[in-house]
């Protein structure tokens, strides 16, 4: 049997011992006796024992915090030669093209797990994001009466599709395809560098796979998903620096974080996980590159201050919302635990088998992955209303995590922990796969069953453009902001999503001024009148000027009575 070629470790120094000084006498005697006859150096007074004693513990804090920098990176290193050493021992069996077509496939996998979704009804989300773009496009103005929660590089890119593909529904679900795919790249790339090839490849089926859960909403354009590729190419910008300690590329990471959080706020989690690891491995050394990273990362949010047509109300739908209105630290504690409840089953669902992986391979891990996931749910957690798709943000991290986990596993070849594995596995899919040729109002049902209005929304749409005419305004009672865009309407009211109405001051009075002066010319009724305002008010608004005039699919809609005669 051929023996393996012997491998090359570049960049090792070599040193001698502080003992090895004097280990030859011939290398140093006659060099000391040439200086025998010069005479004795005064030598210093000794110091006072107080500053002899500050002298001591400063070498000792030193002292100390060179051997943790010298322990974090023997660390690495041994880490690194022992992936050398197995992804080696692997490239004796795998061809070298081997790990570039499993890249391929999970790329492939990315997209075509996501093609039987294409057709899914729009949500909410989508459809009031494009609609904002479109508005912002006319000349409306952003954060005005196009009003929007998110950061202008989340509307950037819904700008961009009605541009280059026209704003349909699939266009929107194709480019939902094609950003997943990248993400599968450059979590690969990220876990080629820090962990092997090996889990470079299956980190990528992982997340083009199970991650790529219905359940999660993975298919859909959504912030969490878009921002989820400037927040990984973030950490693997970082590794430039880990792998060669250019300062330049901790900023680079800085900018590709502040470019996240310009799609996404909470999508922070790689930036954080950099300053995490900065700060464990170097201490005090570690503090200035944080503080650059965190500098680099401002230079986009304040473009986006600065670039807003009116900077108070950029803050307060940016900032001020999220701070106040909507996250984790406003309202009822009760009921954020209630809505995180809620979620964990679909999360369950879609990720429970990358969760039980990541278990596995926690300890084995490197340290930036794990601080990456828990950045990942820090950033979960502070959005508060526990979406579905905020679990997006997860994905990335689970994967990467799982595939070490799986490999341990099947190196250690644990038969109980293989087996409830491999059952976890088929319980997912055996939820999931009745979903891949299920209907698309079928798949509405399934996906979002508190949502019942978005698998009727396309029919409701197409009354609304066939009585109305294209300058009218319509408004959805209380909230159907997909109906908008699909209609091709403008809202009467510029707030058009539920939770705006719900929580922002002046919103429903604004709403009710709408309706009392009978500004759209029609309202369809997605939710009673009485959920959000149960004071019956708009309720007798909407009794003394308008009626209903169809249902579609159940969905009233009304219509402006005639004014009374004088």
């Amino acid at each position: 049997m051929k023996e393996p070629p012997f491998g090359v470790q570049l960049g090792v120094e070599v040193g001698m011992r502080p003992e090895g000084v004097g280990e030859a006498t011939e290398l140093g005697i006659d060099h000391d006796q040439r200086h025998e006859g010069r005479p004795v150096e005064q030598v210093p007074p000794r110091a006072p024992d107080r500053e002899r004693r500050s002298e001591e513990q400063d070498r000792v804090s030193v002292g100390r915090d060179r051997e943790t920098e010298q322990d974090a990176r023997r660390c690495e290193d041994e880490q690194q030669h022992e992936r050398r050493k197995r992804d080696g021992a692997a490239g004796q069996v795998w061809p070298w093209w081997a790990p570039a077509l499993g890249g391929l496939g999970a790329v492939l996998l990315a997209i075509a797990s996501r093609i039987p979704f294409w057709d899914t009804p729009l949500t909410a989300d989508e459809g009031g994001y494009a609609e904002v773009a479109r508005l912002w496009k006319s000349g409306v103005a952003l954060y005005g009466d196009a009003w929007v929660d998110r950061p202008q590089g989340l509307m950037l890119v819904y700008r961009g599709l009605l541009d280059v593909g026209g704003g349909s529904a699939v266009s929107l679900r194709v480019l939902a395809s094609i950003v997943a795919a990248l993400v599968v790249v450059v979590t690969m790339l990220l876990a080629l560098r820090i962990c092997g090839t090996i889990e470079a490849v299956t980190a990528g089926v992982l997340l083009a796979t199970f991650a790529a859960s219905p359940w999660i909403e993975s298919f859909t354009l959504s912030g969490e998903l878009l921002a989820a590729l400037p927040a990984t190419l973030a950490l693997l910008a970082f590794t430039g620096y880990l792998s060669g300690g250019r300062i330049a590329w901790i900023g680079v990471a800085g900018l590709l974080t502040g470019c996240a959080v310009m799609v996404k706020q909470s999508a922070f989690d790689g930036g954080l996980a950099i300053v995490a690891y900065l700060l464990l491995t170097e201490r005090r050394r570690g503090l200035k590159k944080a503080i650059l990273l965190a500098g680099a990362a401002l230079v986009p949010i304040a473009a986006g201050a600065i670039a807003a047509s009116n900077f108070s109300e950029w803050w307060g739908a940016v900032v001020a919302y999220r701070a106040h209105g909507d996250s984790l630290l406003t309202g009822s504690p009760v009921h954020r635990l209630g809505l995180l409840a809620h979620s964990l089953p679909e999360a369950a669902k879609a990720l429970g088998l990358l969760a039980v992986l990541t278990a596995i391979g926690w300890r084995s891990a490197p340290l930036i992955a794990r601080l990456w996931l828990i950045a990942a749910a820090v950033g979960v957690l502070g959005g508060g209303n526990f979406h579905d798709h905020y679990y997006v943000q997860l994905a990335p991290p689970l994967s990467l995590l799982g595939a070490v986990g799986l490999r341990r596993l099947l190196s250690e070849r644990r038969r109980v922990v293989i087996a409830v594995c491999a059952a976890v596995a088929v319980a997912t899919i055996i939820v999931t796969a009745p979903l891949w040729d299920a209907s698309d109002s079928a798949q509405a049902r399934a996906i979002w069953p508190n949502d019942p209005h978005l698998a009727h929304a396309a029919a409701v749409a197409a009354y609304v453009r066939g009585h109305t005419r294209p300058g009218d305004r319509i408004f959805t009672l209380w909230a159907a902001a997909d109906v908008y865009y699909l209609a091709d309407r403008r809202p009467a009211v510029r707030y058009m999503w539920y939770r705006n109405i719900q929580a922002i001051p002046g919103a429903l009075p604004a709403a009710r001024d709408a309706l009392a002066g009978r500004r759209p010319a029609l309202v369809v009724l997605v939710q009673r009148p009485k959920a959000l305002d149960p004071s019956g008010a708009t309720t007798r608004i909407l009794f003394r000027n308008y009626r209903v005039v169809a249902r579609v699919d159940g969905t009233p809609i009304l219509a402006r009575r005639s004014p009374p005669v004088a």
